[in-house]
């Protein structure tokens, strides 16, 4: 799939999670949106790490973030419904999305969690969700649901890296 398709069809695509919680979709993020606020926060994030005194590469980190949802440009982006019941064929799928994209290295890795870069590029990706569902909560919608089961995630990831626990507490108090 060449370049220009890849970033078309992510740049269209509207996160699912939100419609279903009643966002309309000409108010709904892009996969493309969330990939590139997951990116920012990552290098962000890693080069705060970095800064502490940890060795990441904060590159490498948004790089994950960048291409962790690439896959959908293929496979649309599944409800957690779906996600929860295909279980290893959705993993499996998007890793042959992923081979076919020439972007499976990255996938993995993300998916492997075994990098500090790997494990950032995740808190990336749960953090710009909550933030969004925050920036959605803001204008009425009920997104609760999505911002506490990634808040769990969150805290998960914080226990990990724990240096990042001021950092991200003050990004989601920035709204």
């Amino acid at each position: 799939m060449e370049v220009v398709r890849i970033t078309t069809a992510l740049k269209a695509l509207v996160r699912t999670g939100w419609m279903q919680r009643g966002i309309p979709p000409s108010m709904g993020e892009t996969v493309a949106a969330h990939l590139f606020e997951s990116a920012v926060l990552a290098y962000y994030l890693a080069s705060r790490l970095a800064s502490k005194g940890r060795k990441v590469d904060p590159n490498r980190a948004a790089v994950l973030a960048l291409f962790h949802d690439a896959g959908e440009a293929i496979l649309g982006d599944l409800p957690k419904w779906a996600t929860d019941n295909l279980g290893e064929n959705k993993r499996n799928a998007e890793l042959n999305a992923n081979r076919e994209l020439g972007t499976d290295g990255l996938f993995m890795e993300y998916k492997a969690q075994n990098t500090v870069e790997a494990k950032v590029a995740r808190l990336s990706d749960r953090l710009s969700t909550v933030l969004q569902g925050l920036r959605y909560e803001r204008m009425g919608f009920d997104v609760r649901e999505i911002i506490h089961g990634y808040m769990r995630e969150i805290e998960v990831l914080l226990n990990e890296l724990p240096e990042l626990r001021e950092d991200v507490d003050r990004l989601m108090k920035s709204l």
